[in-house]
């Protein structure tokens, strides 16, 4: 272990976050929800059940609304539909009028699904921190299927830059509001409150406590109290 890693072990804090903008396709999802809040276009964020997907929902809701947008969520319900986005979820966003999605905690594995909304002509930004699906070819190499939606931001992605990749769905999410707040001149102290709900995801989601998680749990149980 490098010195500059064990300083970081032991006393990491906010400063020593990654840049949300080294995750593939954040400028791409910062100038297209930058569009979308200017043009007061109604965005559905579209969650998970479990312990990071509330989380992940929550900071995308909180964020987004802080930045004035239009912006509702749903969450599937365990029973009814699965996890993770459906066609149902998708065509009743349509069908209510909602001219963007963006997904968290899950995505990245439901390019049938998206497409549905692709064709319907409605905006998609995944959010995810999940394996990407691949299938082997006969030469024994590996190709990733990638839904065909217009940005993903998933560090898991193989030609994704973000140096730590075990950060929860709702991290990612925090990553997100992160570079909204700054697009759009919000203090920076307005992200503490979201802070907590990253660490407490990334508690329940059980994510190992190296690198950014450490800092992320380290930090949000300062926020809790």
């Amino acid at each position: 272990m490098e010195e500059k890693e064990i300083e970081q072990y032991l006393r990491g804090n906010r400063q020593d976050f990654h840049s949300p903008y080294l995750l593939k396709d954040m400028n791409k999802t910062v100038e297209i929800l930058t569009e979308k809040i200017n043009g007061q276009k109604p965005i559905r964020v579209i969650g998970d059940y479990d312990i990071d997907g509330v989380c992940a929902t929550y900071i995308l809701y909180e964020g987004l609304s802080t930045c004035g947008a239009k912006v509702d969520i749903e969450i599937p319900d365990r029973i009814k539909d699965g996890y993770g986005v459906n066609e149902a979820l998708v065509r009743a966003a349509f069908d209510e009028g909602i001219d963007t999605i963006i997904t968290c905690d899950n995505g990245i594995a439901a390019s049938a699904e998206l497409k549905i909304a692709k064709d319907l002509g409605m905006t998609v930004i995944v959010t995810d921190h999940h394996e990407v699906p691949y299938y082997i070819e006969e030469t024994g190499e590996k190709r990733y299927i990638l839904p065909q939606v217009d940005a993903i931001v998933n560090h898991k992605q193989q030609d994704c830059p973000y140096p730590f990749k075990e950060l929860c769905g709702a991290a990612v999410a925090y990553k997100v509001i992160t570079a909204m707040y700054e697009q759009f001149h919000i203090d920076s102290s307005e992200l503490n409150p979201l802070l907590a709900f990253a660490g407490f995801a990334t508690v329940g989601d059980v994510m190992e406590l190296q690198g950014e998680n450490r800092i992320l749990v380290k930090e949000g149980l300062k926020e809790l109290q």
